[in-house]
């Protein structure tokens, strides 16, 4: 099995990091580190979603080890005309009540006190609140390669 990219998907101080990647069989595996993690940059990885990349022991996919943390992009600052900046007085945008389309090369980010919800090129959605409630009057599915609650 080639090296990988793949993301720490939970860490307690009495176990080892559990990782997951694309194409992973098994669901999150425990992983061993060639690279000092300390809880700071674990903590930091598993909220921002940063990349590790991951090396295979004898190939199996159920022995990763986190050969490196990938480091985040610098971000390049966008250049706005000051006409574009900002819109004085005006608090909320009217569309024709159809549909609105928010694109971006890579990151949106939606802020409001302290929930966030950020949709980020590679697909990856994160959604941060002090409580989240999902509400539906039909089916509520949650689909994915693997699901973990808690």
């Amino acid at each position: 099995m080639h090296a990988r990219v793949g993301h720490i998907v939970a860490w307690t101080s009495d176990e080892p990091v559990l990782v997951d990647y694309p194409g992973n069989p098994g669901g999150p595996q425990p992983a061993r580190s060639v690279v000092e993690l300390s809880p700071d940059a674990i903590t930091a990885a598993i909220r921002d979603g940063r990349g590790v990349l991951l090396s295979f022991e004898d190939g199996r996919p159920d022995a990763p080890i986190i050969t490196g943390l990938l480091q985040p992009l610098p971000s390049p600052e966008v250049e706005v005309e000051p006409d574009q900046a900002r819109i004085e007085g005006v608090d909320e945008a009217l569309v024709d009540g159809r549909r609105v389309v928010l694109e971006a090369a890579d990151e949106i980010v939606l802020r409001c006190g302290k929930a966030t919800i950020v949709l980020r090129r590679n697909g990856r959605v994160v959604i941060r609140g002090t409580y989240v409630e999902t509400r539906s009057k039909g089916v509520n599915r949650v689909k994915g390669g693997s699901v973990e609650i808690n």
